[in-house]
Formats: C-alpha cells, structure tokens, sequence
C-alpha cells in the first residue's frame, strides 16, 4: 500500500513527473531541424502526447479542486525535511500551541497544515493547463489546414484535396463539402494602399449565395468554421537565357517571394539553379522591372535588367536574356478555426495559478517526539517562530 501512495503521489503531485512529456516534443523537434527519420517520431506521436498530458492534468485538477474544501490538503505523505527543529516544549503542547493559530492536525497527531493560497494557485494552474491542453488538442485532432495557388482565372473548389499544393488534416479532421469554389477576379500589385497587394475574389457557397472577398495578407475572411486567407502575391517569370547564336542556356519558371525589405526598389526575389549555373531573379512590380544575375561555377556572367513586355530580350556579352511569360498566383491558405480566446484565457489563468503558488509557501509541520522537547520538521517560518515564542514564555 505504501509503494502504492508514491506511485500516486508521483503521478498526481510530483511536478517532476510532467517531465515525461517533453521527451516526445523535444524528439519531434530534433528530428525536424536535424532532418533524422526517426521510427514513429512525427505529428501524430506528439498529438497523442499532449492528448495523454491533458487527460494526467484532468485529473490532478479534479484531485486538487476536490481539495479545496478538505482540511488537510496535502497529507503527511512526502515533504518532511531530513532535519528538523527542536523546541523545548512537549509535543502535546506544540500541537495545542499550533491548534490555536490555526493549524489543523491528522488523525495521527503528528501532523499538521495550515490553508494557504498556494494551493488554490496549483488548483488554477492545473486548471488553466487543462483548458489549453483540451481546446489544444481537440484543435489539433480537427485540424484543416491547406494552401494552394491560385490566379485569375476560372473557379478553384476549396472543397477539392486535390487542389491544395500542401495540406495539413488532423485525425478526426471534418469533411471539407462546406467550402465554397474561390473565383480569383482580380490581383492588386503592391502599391500605397496595398503595400504588400491584394486578391480580389467571389466565394461561391454549396447553397448559392456568393460573397465578395477583397483577402489582403494578414486579414483571414471568416467563412463559417473556416479562416480563408490571403499569404502573398507570387510572381513566377519564365527565365530564358541564351547564346547569341541562339543556344539555350537555361529556360525556367521561377517562383519571386516578397522580400522582407527592398532592395534597390526590387520587392520580389527567387533562385534558379541549374547544373554549374546559379542566378538570381529580383522583381519589381510597380514598374515591371526585372533583374538576373547568373553564375557559372561561382563566376558572375550575367547582371541585366528588362523591363516585362516592354524589353522583349537584353543583350549581355554572348548571352541573350528574355522573360516571355510572367505568371501572377495568390497564395492562398484555408485554416479551420482555432479556440484562440480560450487558449489565451486558459494561459492567463495558468500563469497567475503558477505566480500564486510560486508566491506562497505551503504550511506543513511534522513533529516528532525528542528527549528535550519536540522535533519540528518545516519549512514554515511563522510557525517555527510562534513555537520559539512560546517555549521562551
């Protein structure tokens, strides 16, 4: 019975214990930035992870609000110091000394503890973890999470998998019938309205009824359970380079990403890379403007600007730069909502739980007969000082 009680005291007490569960997210974490394909390390294995923490801190909640209305709290189990106090006062008479302020003894009379605002702190703790940890996971295992690109053009179903470049779907993630079909209707280029663009859209709903969407990145559009949002604008020019006697050097499409900041008026960049070749590609929507510079095993051979459309090619030495296409995507991301205001509620009430506890002390006292008087053992300093003053009296 008694390796029963640790076994329980570890699991429903011990904060060391919740140790355990980090070991799965600091796998997954090594396995991602360290690129290791570890047998059965991945998302599922951490969703499971918090799903087991969650159902642990249930019920260390239910133990400690169960708590709330009992006398003794803790128990005399576990936080007796090796070494103690000796107070020159019999063991009844510390009890009786202790009694009068307070503090409620066990049925063995050599215990005690006295109610602190500690243990209602642990009791918020655990239960502002639970709401993160159970909204956490219940988002987690509903999951929906696609992005595709998209341009002007005819209608794209959002209902379609197949339609998404990448997709993130939870284990009990709902079907997908309720998203609308997106027809992209115009793009606006960066300019000082929209700095970093905009995508013009029209929402067709299963019912029929369409919305009007005007996605601007940072701004979702709330449809139904779902968050539509625009990413980014993406410019993907056809790059095609060749000799003067008309050889082919290289010819792709390369993807041009905003840049966190302007460079020389450019505001989209990209890479291509080609056997020995290398090049870099900056774009400049507001008027066009196109730069590539290309490598050959490390040796710059090109560094030349064109205007789309309007310079059909640019010379450069033996070479002969052209961008015949320009394709134009908006990135778009489909995310099933998360209970964010409960996550962030949950957070705060379990960091004013942990401040609280951290703040106050818990009030034990364990006592042991001694040949000069009685032996306290606590951490508690007022009752270490109210036992002092009443064996001076």
């Amino acid at each position: 019975m008694k390796a029963e009680s640790k076994i329980t005291r570890l699991v429903l007490s011990s904060p060391w214990f919740l140790l355990v569960f980090l070991v799965v997210p600091v796998t997954v974490i090594l396995s991602i930035s360290m690129r290791l394909q570890l047998p059965l390390v991945g998302p599922g294995l951490l969703l499971y992870n918090n799903a087991l923490l969650a159902l642990l801190i249930a019920c260390r909640f239910a133990r400690y609000l169960a708590g709330l209305r009992k006398g003794i709290r803790y128990g005399a189990e576990g936080g007796a110091t090796e070494e103690g106090q000796v107070v020159s006062l019999s063991c009844a008479e510390t009890r009786t000394t202790l009694a009068a302020r307070g503090y409620l003894f066990d049925g063995s009379g050599t215990y005690c503890e006295k109610r602190d605002l500690g243990y209602l702190g642990t009791t918020l703790l655990y239960g502002g973890l639970l709401v993160v940890l159970f909204f956490g996971t219940l988002d987690n295992m509903r999951q929906f999470s696609g992005t595709l690109y998209d341009g002007v053009g005819t209608s794209t179903k959002l209902s379609k998998l197949e339609n998404y470049r990448r997709l993130n779907r939870g284990p009990f993630a709902a079907d997908t019938e309720s998203l609308p079909q997106m027809r992209i209707m115009s793009q606006v280029t960066p300019n000082g309205q929209f700095p970093q663009g905009a995508t013009e859209t029209l929402l067709l709903a299963p019912d029929g009824k369409e919305y009007k969407a005007l996605l601007k990145p940072g701004e979702p559009f709330a449809y139904g359970d779902y968050d539509i949002i625009m990413a980014k604008l993406i410019f993907e020019p056809q790059i095609m380079i060749k000799t003067d006697k008309g050889q082919t050097v290289i010819s792709q499409f390369v993807k041009l990403h905003p840049m966190v900041e302007k460079l020389g008026g450019f505001s989209f960049f990209g890479t291509f890379v080609q056997a020995n070749l290398a090049g870099d590609v900056y774009y400049q929507p507001e008027k066009s403007r196109l730069k590539v510079i290309m490598r050959r095993d490390g040796k710059r051979v090109m560094d030349a600007e064109l205007i789309f459309q309007g310079e059909r090619l640019v010379g450069q030495a033996d070479l002969v730069l052209t961008c015949e296409k320009m394709g134009q995507w908006s990135e778009i991301r489909v995310i099933r909502r998360r209970h964010m205001p409960l996550l962030a509620v949950g957070g705060v009430i379990a960091l004013l739980g942990l401040l609280l506890r951290i703040a106050v002390k818990s009030r034990r006292v364990w006592l042991e007969e001694a040949p000069q008087g009685c032996l306290v053992k606590t951490g508690d300093r007022e009752a270490l000082t109210l036992l002092a003053g009443a064996a001076e009296r």
